[in-house]
């Protein structure tokens, strides 16, 4: 603990100051920690790159248009006689005199020294480097490099398959832009995923436009000052005009080297985040605990807020990190946590595969605990397995036989509760935001999520927990929270209601009677009545049917991506209204017998469950967050269910109808 010393009353209260080396991410949330705790600390910080603070982890979203370069602005303390910040690169430590020295020979004295420095692009030593066209991708003037250069580039090879190199590629295609991955390892993030899910993440990658070269290196950079091509080991010769490194980071630690501070392949670090020397603290990328150096900012977010801690309550530990991490490709995200490859195996191992035609899930369970897992493609229940690997829950026999079957360790609805959860749970995975945080952030002022977002930045990267956030918020005001609406919501509602009266009235309407002779019909009785034109509205509605089921294909099948799917669901339920209608005409309100009674009322369930589902959809911003989704998914379900016998029972009727 940080204690002033006594005072008099003639002398003012001591203020220790706190000088952060890195005015990256994990630097900006260690101040932010600390002012939490002591909010009169006196805090330095120095960062030497020409801007101020900004998020480095959305440089991708920023490369590829998604984000805008004032949104990924940090919040920094107001500067006052307590907080300074300095565009200045710190040169030396003196340990023993605690004291720091700046590019420009000036010092500046500390009590406590927090280094924050992160890693910086790894560059194999390759021939060939040194070449125009060659770049990296670590910091906000690599992103405008690269910016500048995709307007011209022809085809771009990125050497790297990890998490950063498929984000950056993803940025890359634009402007008829040709993107090429080149993977030493086997396969595409091969420290996270296994082979299988790899396999598919490569073929999403494919069907973007992205060419992906695996278990192959690049030997040299080809040209004569310009790049002309990479040469790979395999001899194979690939022509580009831009060389983009994502090959991996390497912890900038020079500082702590000259300072004679312990270090490995980072700097050390104890479970207080301290080094070799009590005074100093290592936090983020550039530092190592027990052998491990983290090269996600999550971990370097839980290491800053223990670093705050130790300083103000040294009755604190850091245990290590859980390590997640999330992809979004073509939206199909790519998900891995905890130890999926390369972890010691035992016979009472148990990888258990949850697989479909477009979905792949895999847990590894050890000794009945959740030790990792990986999945590609959406799972609902992603995030309440994360807080189960989290919180070290056991996976039994029965949830292992469930998850194998359904893809999930959890029944429908369990612990999809999150204010159930334990207060360390995560809940916002890009920030490390906990449960706890953020239950904090609300009772104290955030009474919204908009304002949730804007105070803590949760959900503000991928925004995968706002659900999460929506139950925490209204859980703890009562009020139920101004969720996204559907597009056409209205609409959708009206034609719904419409759908579903529809329906209803065919099925409790007695049937229309036909008229006393040929000279006096009953009204419409042409059109359910005479042989040519039931042959109209049933080869219309039949029609119809053909193009409804098709159009379900478009979610499913990921491949049919033509416009957006708001516009197809609304066209779907369009087909809905007017089959439902058509339907009236064609039978006159008659139910029928035998098959045809089965097939109306296959028909009309398909229509009114559709109906439903719609509704649901429509007016799922006004549901409750812990309950719209599951609604959604209950209606859905059961209109396809009903749906899967109507094509047979068409064609079984018209066959009938023509054969006899």
């Amino acid at each position: 603990m940080i204690n002033s010393p006594e005072t008099t009353n003639n002398t003012e209260e001591y203020i220790p100051h706190i000088i952060v080396i890195g005015g990256g991410p994990v630097g900006v949330r260690f101040i932010n920690e600390l002012l939490k705790r002591q909010p009169n600390s006196k805090i330095t910080l120095f960062g030497e790159e020409r801007v101020r603070p900004y998020n480095r982890v959305q440089l991708s979203a920023l490369l590829a248009g998604e984000v805008s370069i004032d949104s990924l602005e940090l919040d920094l303390p107001p500067e006052n006689d307590l907080f300074e910040y300095k565009q200045i690169k710190i040169d030396k430590i003196t340990p023993s005199i605690k004291r720091v020295t700046d590019v420009y020979g000036q010092s500046y004295n500390f009590d406590k020294l927090i280094i924050a420095t992160g890693a910086r692009p790894h560059i194999p030593n390759i021939k060939g480097i040194d070449q125009s066209g060659v770049y990296t991708f670590r910091n906000l003037r690599d992103a405008e490099s690269i910016y500048a250069r995709t307007s011209r580039a022809k085809h771009i090879v990125i050497v790297g398959g990890g998490l950063l190199g498929i984000e950056t590629a993803k940025a890359l295609l634009k402007n008829n832009t040709k993107v090429t991955i080149i993977q030493q390892g086997q396969h595409l993030m091969n420290k996270q995923l296994d082979a299988e899910a790899a396999k598919l993440l490569e073929r999403r990658l494919f069907e973007l436009g992205i060419n992906v070269i695996t278990n192959a290196g690049v030997r040299i950079v080809k040209g004569e000052g310009r790049v002309t091509g990479v040469l790979l080991r395999s001899r194979e010769l690939i022509e580009c005009d831009t060389v983009l490194f994502c090959s991996g980071i390497s912890p900038n630690m020079e500082i702590a080297r000259a300072a004679r501070l312990r270090i490995n392949r980072g700097i050390v670090v104890n479970e207080k985040m301290q080094t070799s020397n009590d005074s100093i603290y290592a936090i983020g990328e550039c530092c190592e605990f027990k052998g491990i150096t983290y090269g996600i900012v999550s971990p370097g977010y839980e290491q800053a807020a223990v670093a705050a801690e130790a300083l103000h309550n040294e009755n604190v530990q850091y245990f290590g990190s859980l390590l997640s991490s999330t992809l979004k490709v073509i939206d199909t995200p790519v998900r891995s946590f905890g130890q999926v490859v390369n972890y010691t195996k035992s016979p009472l191992d148990h990888e258990v595969i949850y697989k479909t035609k477009n979905k792949y899930r895999k847990i590894i369970v050890q000794k009945g605990n959740l030790i990792g897992g990986v999945s590609v493609g959406q799972w609902e229940g992603y995030l309440p397995t994360l807080e189960a690997f989290q919180q070290s829950r056991k996976v039994n026999f029965f949830r292992r036989m469930l998850f194998k079957l359904t893809g999930s360790i959890f029944l429908r609805g369990q612990n999809s509760n999150v204010t159930t959860w334990s207060n360390d749970a995560i809940i916002c995975q890009c920030n490390g935001l906990s449960k706890g945080q953020l239950v904090e952030s609300i009772e104290t002022s955030c009474k919204t999520v908009c304002q949730l977002k804007e105070t803590t930045k949760a959900g503000s990267v991928c925004g995968s927990c706002i659900p999460l956030l929506e139950q925490l918020v209204e859980r703890s005001t009562g009020q139920q929270q101004e969720r996204q609406k559907e597009w056409a919501w209205s609409p959708m509602l009206l034609m719904s209601i419409l759908a579903f009266t529809t329906a209803l009235l065919v099925a409790i309407m007695p049937g229309l009677e036909a008229g006393t002779s040929v000279i006096n019909p009953a009204p419409f009785e042409f059109l359910w009545n005479d042989k040519w034109w039931k042959q109209v509205t049933g080869f219309t509605l039949l029609g119809l049917s053909v193009v409804g089921l098709l159009m379900s294909l478009r979610k499913r099948i990921k491949s049919i991506n033509w416009g957006n799917f708001s516009y197809w669901r609304m066209l779907h339920i369009a087909l809905g209204v007017v089959s439902v209608i058509l339907l009236f005409f064609h039978s006159g309100w008659h139910l029928g017998k035998n098959l045809n009674l089965v097939l109306m009322v296959n028909f009309l369930l398909v229509i009114a469950l559709g109906s439903l589902a719609s509704l649901v959809v429509s007016i799922s911003h006004k549901l409750p967050a812990t309950n719209a989704q599951g609604v959604r998914k209950l209606w859905s379900w059961a209109h396809i269910l009903v749906t899967w016998p109507l094509p047979i029972l068409l064609a079984i009727h018209i066959f009938t109808v023509y054969y006899y």
